[in-house]
């Protein structure tokens, strides 16, 4: 799903469709589309700004899944997205935006839905193996329980996304639930979204129909394309340094503190 919003007013939306999603040597659709949006004058934001300028953010983010999934408080609406998108033009499909389709498409009622096709089983495949295999790797859950300042937060927006919007705690739940809520997300967005502003859209159709539907020029260079598989590594190979280094730290700190306790001791007495 992509949502857009102009910069200025943020009345004009682009929502579209559900996760990103591709074998692993093709492109993928969420990125792709963040920077086809960035390259038409909408610039996109994705999960990754936790990871660099807009890591307060997920605290807010997280609110809006508690209130929503877990009883925490009235759900969010334009004035709190207003918050969350800041000076963005577009807002991809990515966790936690995804489940927020409906939210957003009811809290933006210009909102045009860019609804990205793709084939299931391609989806799922791609979904199994990078995202769900990712965040639920043994080894980020280590890192998960150690730092809590920056890899918790962020692997908690996910599981609990995934817990509340889709049913799912562990890989079995995804292995038996991911298709049909697939299919349920898909079904949703056309239920609600009116159909003159519904563009149902594959990333081969290229630049013609996303630029007419949107009311942008046509660029003149070639759609964006990304490798999903190593795309969705070095996100993750970034999120474990980050924790790591915060590790290593606390460490560090854990065997210098009594040093420097005894070195002072020993040189006030």
């Amino acid at each position: 799903m992509f949502c857009a919003v102009s910069e200025s007013t943020k009345v004009f939306a682009v929502l579209g469709r559900s996760r990103i999603g591709t074998g692993p040597t093709q492109p993928t659709h969420n990125q792709a589309m963040c920077n086809a949006l960035e390259i038409l004058g909408l610039p996109c934001w994705h999960s990754t700004q936790f990871m660099s300028t807009r890591f307060g953010d997920i605290e807010m983010w997280q609110e809006a899944v508690d209130r929503k999934f877990f009883g925490a408080g009235p759900k969010f609406g334009r004035q709190e997205f207003d918050q969350l998108l800041h000076d963005f033009g577009a807002v991809s499909s990515d966790t936690p935006a995804i489940a927020f389709a409906d939210d957003l498409i009811e809290a933006y009622p210009e909102a045009k839905v860019v609804l990205v096709e793709r084939d299931i089983d391609s989806w799922y495949e791609s979904w199994m193996n990078t995202v769900i295999k990712n965040t639920y790797d043994p080894f980020v859950t280590v890192v998960y329980h150690i730092d809590r300042f920056f890899t918790r937060p962020i692997a908690r927006i996910h599981m609990t996304t995934f817990q509340g919007w889709l049913g799912i705690s562990n890989p079995e739940d995804a292995r038996l639930k991911s298709k049909a809520k697939y299919r349920q997300h898909y079904e949703l967005v056309r239920s609600i979204t009116p159909k003159d502003r519904l563009l149902e859209y594959k990333l081969s159709d290229g630049w013609e129909p996303l630029c007419e539907f949107l009311g942008k020029p046509v660029p003149d260079q070639p759609f964006p394309h990304l490798n999903e598989k190593k795309w969705v590594d070095e996100k993750l190979q970034l999120l474990l340094s980050q924790g790591m280094k915060r590790l290593a730290w606390k460490v560090l700190l854990y065997f210098l503190a009594p040093l420097t306790l005894a070195g002072l001791i020993y040189f006030l007495m």
